[in-house]
């Protein structure tokens, strides 16, 4: 088993721009379906529009290949409604709102690079999102204007560490908004593909807020607890049988075995940062390597939605941060006691 510099999908294009919209139009969330054999399956409006109603191109979401996700399909420009509801103030924008775990991490949180009391976002009053590309259009819900969100304590934690807590946050979802003053950041994230050094600072910012480093060296985050607590096929992508083997398995290899849904977000962020070698199955929970220092190195076990390689996400994150990298295939006993016996021996 070799361990190898992380190489991502593509490239970043280069830096992010900071844009800041007077009397900004946030414009409705729809979503519909396309005719495509090849490209994209739906498409989606909902971006942030100037007060003459132009597009502002750096609110949207790019469009990373993948036929399930809906592309961007703004208007260049729009009728400016004059009837509605305002948000006073300076707010942030924060892209499309997402809950689970792994997309808030790499494509809302990322959003947030700009330095809190730097140049056009001092005094900031909130922060506003449409709402998630993911998931059923539901009924408009009751009352004009942007939503209320509903922060699970992980957000409201993570919020405060990259220096944002403490914000109301609004979400738009059927209706127009408007806002005296918006800051929109670029996005430095494309899923699958690559992340701007924006998005590595704002990691690196959550990282250093937690300040203590965990004490353990070798650390794996485990999904045989979640896995067990769930009977969803979508999230659960292993057996009980293969998931005791690889707690097993690293445990006896000296690893600290963890299991980061049990975590308050501080302490997994301080595992991470502790950490020479971190391991786990592909998925949400080793996404958290972002907050690990630079020359971690980070083996990604399969599973069966990608079992012989690893995840373009995985990648990505461990490209931009400057990891060492090594994958074991799904239910490959020989080639994880190969990788384990590896940890021992300095990357190249």
């Amino acid at each position: 088993m070799e361990w190898v510099r992380a190489t991502s999908p593509r490239e970043a294009p280069g830096d992010c721009e900071l844009v800041v919209v007077d009397d900004a139009v946030l414009t409705p969330f729809v979503k519909g379906s396309l005719r495509s054999s090849t490209g994209p399956r739906a498409q989606m409006s909902g971006a942030v529009h100037d007060a003459s109603g132009l597009l502002v191109p750096a609110s949207q979401r790019w469009w990373d290949g993948d036929r399930t996700m809906p592309v961007a399909g703004d208007p260049d420009e729009v009728k400016v409604p004059g009837g509605a509801p305002r948000l006073e103030g300076t707010w942030l924008y924060a892209g499309h709102w997402a809950m689970h775990f792994g997309h808030f991490l790499v494509e809302v949180l990322s959003n947030l690079w700009p330095e809190p009391g730097s140049s056009g976002v001092d005094l900031v009053d909130g922060i506003v999102a449409h709402r998630t590309f993911r998931g059923p259009l539901v009924p408009p819900p009751a009352g004009p204007g942007p939503q209320a969100a509903a922060l699970r304590p992980w957000q409201s934690d993570l919020l405060a560490l990259a220096g944002y807590g403490g914000l109301e946050v609004r979400v738009v979802r059927h209706r127009a908004a408007r806002v005296d003053r918006l800051v929109v950041p670029q996005r430095p994230v494309v899923l699958k593909s690559w992340a701007a050094p924006q998005a590595v600072a704002l990691w690196r910012r959550v990282s250093d807020a937690v300040g203590e480093s965990g004490a353990h060296p070798r650390v794996y985050f485990s999904r045989s607890a979640f896995h067990a607590g769930t009977d969803n096929p979508r999230r659960d992508r292993s057996d009980e049988a293969w998931d005791r083997h690889l707690d097993e398995a690293f445990a006896a290899a000296g690893f600290h075995v963890a299991h980061p849904e049990t975590l308050p977000i501080a302490e997994q962020v301080a595992l991470v940062r502790g950490a020479e070698v971190l391991a786990g199955p592909s998925g949400s929970a080793l996404h958290l390597s972002a907050f690990a220092r630079p020359g971690t190195r980070v083996l990604e076990v399969g599973d069966d939605r990608s079992p012989d390689q690893p995840m373009a996400s995985q990648r990505m994150i461990d490209a931009a941060c400057g990891h060492h990298a090594a994958f074991a295939p799904y239910r490959d006993a020989m080639a994880l006691a190969s990788a384990l016996a590896s940890v021992s021996v300095s990357p190249d």
